[in-house]
């Protein structure tokens, strides 16, 4: 369909590189550091391997994922919460300023749970804000993990972050500038389009959003979207109305977007793809992750998803295009 983009790591050379997947053998991007005998990345930056080296052996810091390697749990508090439709509420949460920056990019996301609830109760949650020492998230409590953890007026949370494979085809959100964008979400995709939205009009891109309300039924975010400057095409569906603008939109010559991003599950990404190659454009395409993550280290396995070839990649921790998993 088009040039795709090329696969890597997106924790790569970043205070949490190398990470437990290198110590075991099982890194997503070094060839020596899965196991095999030759060096074949064509990553040009620091060597992976070559700086578990010198962390193995540093007087400083020793192979022992202490506090500075890796992504630590916090309490903190909630600070504001609101009911926006059925089960879905706005929350806002207290963190600290470094945790808060980090956050402040597209397809950031951190891991909740109650105080006293075990580990394996934490749940990945989007980032729709970022405000100085404050963060804001959309949850929908539908699940035991998320109706669990607003249950008895609970007002201190466990946080784990920051996380940032939120989006595949982030390179092309990050990189877009100048051009005209066609944004399509709706129901719990909108959280994650806000901070999209946000980096598209900062690098001077031209915005048109084609926004449904999805399974929780409410468009809440349109207004978000306009304070931002952008065009907001509100529709009853997505499947219907929605796609047949986007058809519309896309064979219009003057009009056609230079970027397509899909806000949503994964058989609205499916749907925007089908459309695309029978109308015969080329256009990139980024896409909300929406994989079952329990760890968000690359380590259980629950976000592996078959890619061309039968590769399995880690979607938690490897930045691809969505395209490379039809």
């Amino acid at each position: 369909m088009r040039n795709r983009l090329p696969t890597r790591c997106i924790d790569i050379n970043s205070i949490y590189c190398p990470c437990i997947l290198a110590e075991t053998n099982h890194c997503v991007y070094c060839s020596h550091l899965k196991g095999e005998p030759v060096c074949n990345c064509d990553w040009a930056g620091v060597c992976i391997l070559n700086e578990k080296g010198w962390q193995a052996t540093s007087a400083k810091q020793k192979w022992n994922w202490d506090e500075t390697r890796t992504r630590q749990d916090l309490e903190v508090p909630i600070t504001a919460l609101e009911l926006i439709a059925e089960n879905t509420y706005a929350m806002r949460v207290l963190v600290p300023k470094e945790l808060a920056r980090s956050l402040d990019c597209p397809g950031s996301f951190v891991f909740f749970r109650r105080t006293e609830d075990p580990d394996f109760f934490k749940f990945p949650v989007g980032i729709m804000s970022v405000n100085s020492e404050t963060i804001e998230v959309v949850i929908e409590t539908i699940g035991p993990k998320s109706s669990r953890m607003l249950e008895n007026g609970t007002n201190q949370l466990i946080v784990r972050g920051p996380y940032y494979n939120g989006i595949f085809g982030q390179p092309w959100v990050e990189k877009m500038a100048n051009g005209n964008v066609l944004l399509l979400t709706g129901g719990m995709g909108q959280p994650p389009a806000v901070p999209i939205v946000k980096k598209l009009v900062e690098n001077g891109n031209q915005v048109t959003a084609i926004v449904a309300p999805g399974k929780i039924g409410k468009i809440f975010a349109a207004d978000i979207f306009k304070n931002l400057g952008i065009k907001v095409i509100p529709v009853i569906s997505m499947r219907r109305e929605g796609m047949a603008k986007f058809i519309e939109l896309i064979t219009n010559e003057e009009v056609c977007p230079d970027l397509v991003v899909s806000a949503g599950p994964d058989d609205q990404h499916h749907g925007i793809i089908n459309v695309m190659q029978a109308e015969n454009k080329n256009i990139p395409m980024a896409a909300t992750n929406n994989a079952t993550m329990c760890c968000g280290e690359g380590v259980c396995g629950s976000c592996d998803k078959e890619a061309r070839g039968g590769k399995k990649v880690r979607t938690c921790k490897v930045q691809t295009d969505f395209i490379s998993f039809i």
